[in-house]
Order: C-alpha cells, then sequence, then structure tokens
C-alpha cells in the first residue's frame, strides 16, 4: 500500500501542469518522451519494480519535484502565447444525439494549461511549439465543427503574448499566407494577432531572426514579471528529476532481475526489435509472433511469475504499440462519424462544459463509461489519441496477463508464457487488432474485467476487501460495456478460496453498481432500469420465455455466438480464431466431464461460456471481433491447459 502511494505522488508530480516549457513539462504529454516515459514507461516500470519509490533518496526526489512544481506554477508566468479559437456565437450543434453548446462561441482545447473550463475563456490552448501543418493544432474541436460536411462553420485563431529578446531583430510569425512581421528592440513586447482560419493549410511558424522563436526568446501568455527569469533553472532541475528518476528505476529492475540475465537481455533486445517494427510498419501484425520465443529464455526460480512474464512478452508487446503510435503524439486525430466520434464529443462535454452525471445523454444509446475515460486520456495526452492507444495496449495485455496466471497455476511458467504470447497473437494477428486505440469501449470494459479476474484469482480466504474490489471492477466493465453484465457474475467463478462472505461481497458490490446506474436512469427519465434507453433496441435477438421456441430467435442467437467465438462478422471459418474455438469447445467439454477436470480449468470454462452468454441476448453486427475480445484470454487459456496435457510437453518448471 505505502508503495502504491508514492507512485501515485510520483505520478501527480510528472502530470503536474508546468509553467516553463521543458521536455517533461506535465500535462498535457505533447511531447514524445514525455508521452512515452510519463505516459507509459513510468506505470509499467513502476509494477515491474515498486519497491524503488520506497527508497528515502527517491522518495526526496519525489517531494523535490512535485514542491517545484507547485512553486513553479505559483511564481512563473505560463510560457508559450496564448490561442483562443473560437467560431461566430452562439454556437450550438448536435453530434451523433450529443449536445455541444458553447454560448460565447469558444472553441476549447485538451490543454489543461488554458481556460478550458471558463465560461468565456481568454485561452483556449497554449502555443508552445510551431505547427507546421493542420495536425499539429490544438484543434481537436475540428471533429465537432467538422462534423457537419454541409456546413461552414467560421472559426478564428486569435494568438496574444509577450515576447522577450535580449537583442534586437526581425520577429515573424509565418501562418501559411500572410507573414505577420515586427521589427523588436532588446526588451519585452506584447504580440497580438487575429486570423481566420480556413481550408486544410493551416500554420503557426514564430521565429526571430530566421530561427525558432522559442528558442531564440522567451514567449510568455501573459505579461513577464522578475521571477521569470528563473523559469530556465526550473525547466533544467524538473527534468533532471525526471529523468534521474528513471535512471534509477532502470537500474532497480536490473538489479530486481540480476539473477535472470538472459530474461534481461531478451527483453531489451525483443523490445528494441519490436519497437523497430513499429516505427517502420513493416511485418508489424506477423511480428507478435517473436513472443513465443521468450519460452526458450532461461529465467530464474524467483522470477516465475506476472511479473517475470511481463518482463518476457509484456515489455516487448507495449514496445511494439508504443512504437507504431509515435506519429499520434502531439497530433490531432479526426474521427470518423460513428461511434468512434461520439464518445470523444461526450468527453468534451462532460469535461469541457461540466455535465458529469449526465454526460451528453439522458439515456445511453451509446455505451456509457468510456466517454469518461476518452476524457480523462485527453486530459492527460491533450488533443492527441495517441492515449487511447497505449490505453488499450495495456488493457490487452491485462488480459495476456489472465491468460499467464491460470495456465501458470496448471501447467507451469513457461506453457504460462507460451499462453500470453497466444493470447496477444490472437488479438493481433485477429481481426482484434484494429480496435486498438480506436477510441471504441470493448477493450476497455474487457481491461477492467480482466483486473477484476486478477483479483480474484489472487483472492485469498475471507480477504473481503479484495473481493469488493473486484466487484467494483467488475461493474465498471458492466458500465463500459453493458452487455458484460452476465459475464460480471460468472467471473466469481475464479474466486481462488471460495468462502460464502467474500462471494457475498463481490455479488453485493456488483449488484449496487447495477443498481446506481439505474438509479441515474430514474433521475433523468423517471424509469428505474438499466436498459430502458440503450442500443439494446438495435440488437436485441428476441429471446423471452414466450420466444424461446421462435427458430428466428435462435437464428441471431448462433450469428451472434459464431461471430463471437470465430471474431469474424459474419461468422466464418478463420484460422487465427483457432485458439478460440478450440477454447470454447473444451470449455462444453469440461463442464460436461466436470469430474475429470481440474478445478481452476472447470472455473476457467465456465468463465469462457459465461464470455459467451451475451449473445442470447445481443445481436452483433457490424465492427468484427468486437463481441470477442474479453473471450479471448480465457478460451485460449483453455486450450494452453489442454495442450499442455499432451504426452509431450514442457515440465512443470
Amino acid at each position: 500500500m505505502l508503495s502504491a502511494l508514492w507512485v501515485a505522488l510520483l505520478m501527480a508530480a510528472t502530470l503536474w501542469p508546468s509553467h516553463t516549457l521543458s521536455m517533461i513539462h506535465g500535462m498535457p504529454l505533447d511531447g514524445r518522451v514525455a508521452a512515452m516515459l510519463v505516459g507509459l514507461a513510468f506505470p509499467v516500470m513502476a509494477w515491474l519494480c515498486p519497491r524503488l519509490v520506497t527508497q528515502t533518496l527517491v522518495r526526496v526526489a519525489v517531494v523535490a519535484l512535485l514542491a517545484l512544481k507547485l512553486v513553479d506554477g505559483a511564481v512563473l508566468t505560463q510560457q508559450g502565447l496564448c490561442a483562443k479559437f473560437s467560431t461566430t456565437s452562439p454556437y450550438a450543434t448536435n453530434v451523433l444525439t450529443i449536445p455541444i453548446e458553447e454560448p460565447s462561441g469558444a472553441l476549447r482545447s485538451w490543454d489543461v494549461r488554458a481556460d478550458i473550463r471558463a465560461a468565456q475563456p481568454a485561452c483556449t490552448a497554449i502555443v508552445d511549439r510551431p505547427y507546421a501543418t493542420s495536425a499539429a493544432f490544438p484543434a481537436w474541436f475540428t471533429n465537432i465543427t467538422g462534423f457537419d460536411k454541409e456546413a461552414s462553420t467560421p472559426l478564428t485563431l486569435e494568438v496574444s503574448g509577450y515576447v522577450r529578446s535580449s537583442e534586437r531583430g526581425l520577429f515573424a510569425i509565418e501562418t501559411g499566407g500572410r507573414p505577420y512581421l515586427t521589427a523588436l528592440e532588446p526588451g519585452t513586447h506584447p504580440v497580438k494577432m487575429q486570423m481566420a482560419v480556413t481550408g486544410d493549410g493551416w500554420q503557426l511558424i514564430p521565429t526571430f531572426n530566421g530561427r525558432d522563436a522559442f528558442a531564440a526568446t522567451t514567449m510568455t501568455a501573459h505579461e513577464p514579471h522578475a521571477f521569470d527569469r528563473l523559469a530556465g533553472a526550473f525547466s533544467v532541475a524538473e527534468t533532471l528529476l525526471v529523468f534521474m528518476i528513471a535512471a534509477a528505476w532502470i537500474v532497480a529492475i536490473a538489479r530486481e532481475y540480476g539473477d535472470s540475465p538472459a530474461a534481461l537481455a531478451w527483453c531489451v533486445a525483443a523490445a528494441g526489435v519490436l519497437a523497430a517494427v513499429g516505427v517502420t510498419g513493416r511485418f508489424e501484425r506477423m511480428s507478435v509472433l517473436l513472443l513465443a520465443a521468450a519460452v526458450l529464455v532461461p529465467i530464474a526460480d524467483a522470477h516465475r511469475n506476472l511479473r517475470g512474464a511481463m518482463l518476457l512478452v509484456g515489455v516487448p508487446w507495449l514496445a511494439l504499440i508504443a512504437a507504431r503510435s509515435l506519429p499520434q503524439v502531439a497530433h490531432v486525430t479526426t474521427y470518423t462519424n460513428d461511434d468512434w466520434l461520439a464518445y470523444q464529443v461526450a468527453g468534451y462535454r462532460i469535461f469541457m462544459n461540466g455535465f458529469w452525471l449526465e454526460a451528453g445523454s439522458r439515456v445511453f444509446d451509446y455505451q456509457p463509461l468510456y466517454r469518461w475515460i476518452t476524457g480523462a486520456l485527453h486530459l492527460v495526452f491533450g488533443d492527441s489519441s495517441v492515449g487511447e492507444t497505449l490505453w488499450d495496449a495495456v488493457c490487452l495485455w491485462l488480459g495476456a496477463a489472465v491468460t499467464f496466471v491460470v495456465v501458470d497455476r496448471v501447467a507451469g511458467f513457461r506453457w504460462g508464457v507460451a499462453a500470453a504470447a497466444g493470447a496477444l497473437a490472437t488479438f493481433w494477428l485477429g481481426t482484434i487488432w484494429y480496435f486498438v486505440g480506436r477510441g471504441l469501449s470493448e477493450i476497455s470494459a474487457a481491461g477492467f474485467g480482466f483486473i477484476a479476474a486478477l483479483l480474484l484469482l489472487r483472492h485469498r480466504r475471507d480477504q473481503i476487501g479484495a473481493a469488493v474490489l473486484a466487484g467494483a471492477f467488475a461493474v465498471l466493465m458492466f458500465y463500459t460495456r453493458l452487455n458484460h453484465l452476465l459475464f460480471a457474475f460468472f467471473l466469481l467463478a475464479l474466486l481462488a478460496e471460495f468462502d460464502v462472505r467474500s462471494a457475498a461481497a463481490y455479488v453485493t458490490t456488483v449488484a449496487a453498481g447495477v443498481a446506481l446506474f439505474a438509479a441515474r436512469t430514474w433521475w433523468y427519465t423517471g424509469v428505474f432500469s438499466i436498459l430502458y434507453g440503450t442500443s439494446l433496441k438495435n440488437n436485441d435477438t428476441g429471446l423471452r420465455l414466450t420466444t424461446i421456441g421462435d427458430p428466428k430467435v435462435w437464428s441471431k442467437i448462433w450469428h451472434s455466438l459464431g461471430a463471437l467465438v470465430w471474431m469474424n462478422e459474419p461468422p466464418a471459418f478463420d484460422p487465427r480464431a483457432v485458439l478460440v474455438v478450440a477454447g470454447v469447445l473444451l470449455s462444453v467439454g469440461a463442464v460436461a466431464f466436470a469430474p475429470k477436470v481440474h478445478r481452476l480449468a472447470l472455473s476457467v470454462a465456465i468463465v469462457a461460456l459465461g464470455a459467451c452468454a451475451s449473445s442470447l441476448l445481443a445481436h452483433t453486427h457490424n465492427y468484427p471481433g468486437r463481441m470477442s475480445i474479453h473471450l479471448v484470454p480465457f478460451a485460449v487459456a483453455m486450450t494452453a491447459m489442454a495442450v499442455a496435457r499432451l504426452p509431450v510437453r514442457w515440465t512443470a518448471a
């Protein structure tokens, strides 16, 4: 618990927005180093080696970093220029049933350093670097204004602030059209310009005597004062502290796994190869098969656990996804006009306009919780969608972690590593791969379910708190994807040491979460229901007691089940789904012949079949593989455990 508190404090210190424009200036993480180091590497390293943050010197560094950030925010003027995007006021539109209302005409970006929550913001973003292309601008709102392709929304950009130079020179702002030029004497000068933003050829490149103005001068959003001369010292100190903590963590991990040098070497080499593949894009999907070689890597007995498997399989997997997502950093994603965009717009309405409970919809025609998730990810990573890509990659690794834990307990560490690699290969080679970073709810829902499963698998008798926590994550899974409600109760089969009190605590927590959801619907509609107004009206199989003999209903159910198991829509044979199909068939056999099956394998079989239960109610369509994500780890685990029992196999060691 103490380690977790210090990790949380570290993340708060690194994410806290700085008024400087250092490489690691906190939120938004709009630089490649910051996005990958703070947004991904730190959480991974914290999980691999949590004890580092309990060391005295590291604690001192964390406290010093947080103190510097707080003083920085109190005494320094925000560096960069103030940008305000706006349109004709009042502005109101409706995007995929989600209303957007901006009475002042302000168009806000995901930049926590600006006045993003003000009724009439002076700044909607901070200009902190040159913008050579329209995609580089902090202009996520174009997903709203560009929704109606036939309607023209006039956009205005105002840029203001101050520039301080130590020499005489020519200050210019290139806008892709007429440049703005002015001669500056040494000293501090106000800057203000206004331009109509049209077409796709946006540019905003400030220069001073032909050099990058951000390097050649000091620019601030407001009039600077004497303390701002210390900005450089703050920037250097904050950056050094972050890199010192990162270096200490790398050394600590090397020492932690010093008895497994081959595993460390494999981790570095495999991560390097997959990162290179991710950068080039060549063979990026086939490259996941390289992870299978991890089963051959020697590793010490002390490291034959989930963290050891993370080192062998998880880190290279995340390196692949991180490298291929680098171009997304600091670039706006244009979303297609479907569910993808709806979640984004709802996130804007929640975080920018303060509709925290309403969330853009009185009833959830689109799935509920992901709109809050995408808004939070945008606050951390800015206008870029890279946060959603990294989030999805971690959620899929959690699924591989579930597969490892289950198989490791039955067949041993190496079979567990092989099964984890098999789960990731099924995700990445099969139809599920395109969901990574796609901005939909399926992977997030599965990720919460995987955490609940890991908690239940680690449960020890009478650990009521762990059962309640598992139930809470199961509720988050249900909130993120409503068709997982039945699956949440099937997860209870994984309870490692079953006892009535823990089971009751889990079920009560899930039931309370469901009741709260129904209560919210009642608050807005007067109907106490979890289904009222949801998309079930479009996907209902029609199964009722009165239709249980209707062939048309069972035709829809069979279609949904086939699409789920084969990860294809419409259902079709696919060799990439072979581990899933085999696992489902084995699960049916395990339940039918329960006395001959290992108890844990029987539990997994129950969960795998429970993952298919939604097919009885929801008729899947579109988005191949969308309904299969939560099933994959459990089905692959069943297949791996069955293969491990063949006459020719590795030993459990």
